[in-house]
């Protein structure tokens, strides 16, 4: 077992269930860099917009920079932090960290020191890689700052920048050699430390070990047929579990990943249109800006087999938008959170209705439960309810966090997801919305989703978001915050015309309209609502 960071685990006996049924094995990330550099060394593995690796070249240039962080002193278990977009680079430090038997702390490119300081301090991080400074962030100088406040850091590696005061990471791969590892990790050792998104509260770890990594692989991708002759294009960053455990599908089955350093929609556009991938994984803002912005009018995506949106509940119309341009191809959703990684899938052989509006079914060795959330007693088809959760895929608890995790299980072991959803009779899983996002207004329970829903259908609106304001009488009004298309205006009547058209009862619409330029978004493009209810704090109520 690895040496470093002290994590939850599974009991004996769970692990051994999963190791039987087949769900866990052997496998580490190492198994398969190493099968496809023997098998298909001259494949191209990786695509970004102006380099393309082979396989071979992948696992030479993170079996060198495993040496050289080896070189360094760090050792099997020790947590590396990683701050960068999505670029071979990224990628080569995440095997080669694999290789060596550390640990990727992933960081989200947004983040500043600040909000770094207690993620490091949380994972003990030893070293950290990340980009050079440019006129909008200094990420050498930043590192440098934490230092003072992360007493376990040690070393900064740079990619780019080559200074005397920081490791550089080319010179680093250049100055060591290809030797195997003496002491790999083996399956039980933790290979990430991600945290949640903090939409709502603040972020808590969870380390993934290779057992549930690979496993997730294994059984995941059979859902979306996904093979070696795939490209796969990832547009949430890798630096969130959904983006990173969404491109290991693409090592693991000996499929391209289509690289795209940071999200815009022209260049999530030219990805599409030129990158040709066969496989895509979007958050639904993702694809609403790109097709609201008219970039993917009359162009070609007859490569496209799935796109697969995911992230946060997407608008069925958003879904489905993007089909009717896909002459080859369907779109469907998953659901996955940081604590389960990928378990639910809509089939692709599903009818439109249900792939664009449901998350699909679960995946081998889930269980699944939707209960009332004020007694877990399980609710009748069709109903809404808290979404529980159990399987091989589910982590054993928070990192260091005991209070979470009292509050996280069920007494039987289901993980209580915190989203709200209903199934049909074929079991299909409907999320409806977040149990935290109930605005009660007046003793009436009102979710939000489907109003939003409604209002990103109108050709004006970008996205919306429903947040509760405080109110005397009543205990929560509503207020809807939304970004407009380029142009165009919306008035409060305009808003409300929409949403009666649209058969929302009069009790269940927004009192108060604010029109704003950019929705606060988290690095997966996740609403952060409580910003939002920052801004209302500030304002005289109505």
């Amino acid at each position: 077992m690895a040496e470093g960071l002290s994590f939850p685990r599974h009991s004996k006996n769970l692990s051994d269930q999963f190791r039987s049924l087949g769900y866990w094995n052997d496998d580490t990330l190492t198994t398969y860099i190493e099968k496809w550099a023997k098998e298909t060394p001259k494949k191209v593995a990786i695509v970004a917009p102006n380099k393309e690796v082979t396989f071979k070249e992948w696992y030479t240039q993170s079996l060198k920079l495993a040496n050289g962080l080896l070189k360094l002193g760090l050792k099997r278990g020790d947590v590396i932090a990683i701050q960068y977009p999505n670029t071979p680079e990224f990628l080569i430090s995440y095997i080669g960290i694999a290789l060596m038997g550390g640990v990727m702390c992933t960081l989200h490119m947004p983040y500043r020191a600040g909000e770094m300081a207690p993620l490091m301090n949380h994972g003990k991080t030893k070293a950290v890689i990340c980009g050079d400074s440019d006129n909008k962030y200094n990420a050498p100088s930043t590192m440098v700052k934490l230092k003072g406040i992360v007493p376990t850091l040690e070393h900064i590696i740079v990619i780019g920048e080559k200074t005397s005061d920081h490791y550089n990471f080319s010179s680093l791969i250049e100055e060591s050699n290809a030797t195997p590892i003496v002491d790999p990790p083996i399956a039980s050792d933790p290979c990430i430390l991600c945290f949640t998104s903090g939409t709502s509260a603040s972020p808590k770890g969870v380390v993934r070990t290779y057992e549930t990594l690979t496993a997730n692989a294994r059984i995941y991708s059979p859902t979306i047929k996904l093979n070696s002759e795939d490209r796969v294009m990832v547009a949430p960053p890798f630096t969130h579990v959904f983006g990173l455990t969404c491109g290991t599908l693409a090592l693991c089955w000996g499929s391209t990943n289509v690289l795209m350093p940071l999200f815009t929609p022209e260049l999530y556009a030219d990805r599409l249109i030129n990158a040709k991938p066969t496989i895509v994984f979007s958050a639904p803002a993702h694809v609403a800006a790109t097709i609201k912005a008219g970039l993917l009018d009359n162009v070609d995506l007859s490569s496209l087999k799935e796109v697969i949106i995911a992230g946060s509940v997407c608008p069925p119309e958003v879904a489905a938008n993007l089909e009717r341009r896909m002459p080859n191809g369907r779109s469907g959703q998953l659901f996955g959170m940081t604590e389960t990684i990928l378990i639910m899938q809509t089939p692709l052989d599903e009818k439109p209705e249900i792939r664009h509006s449901s998350t699909g079914r679960k995946t081998e060795g889930i269980d699944i439960r939707i209960v009332n959330p004020l007694d877990d007693k399980d609710v009748q088809t069709g109903e809404e309810g808290e979404l529980l959760l159990r399987g091989y895929a589910i982590m054993a608890g928070y990192l260091n966090n005991d209070e979470a995790n009292r509050t996280a299980f069920t007494k039987d072991g289901f993980f209580r997801s915190g989203d709200l959803a209903t199934s049909d009779p074929d079991g299909n899983v409907i999320i409806t919305g977040r149990v935290k996002d109930i605005i009660n207004r007046g003793g009436i329970k009102i979710n939000p989703t489907d109003i939003e829903n409604i209002l990103q259908a109108h050709p004006n609106i970008i996205l919306a978001a429903l947040v509760p304001m405080k109110d005397d009488v009543l205990g929560e009004r509503i207020c809807v915050f939304a970004p407009l298309t380029m142009d165009t205006k919306l008035t409060f009547k305009e808003m409300t015309e929409h949403l009666k058209k649209n058969g929302i009862a009069k009790m269940r619409w927004p009192e108060k309209l604010q029109i704003i330029d950019e929705m606060p978004m988290t690095p997966t493009r996740k609403i952060q609502k409580g910003e939002l209810v920052k801004i209302l704090e500030h304002q005289p109520s109505l």
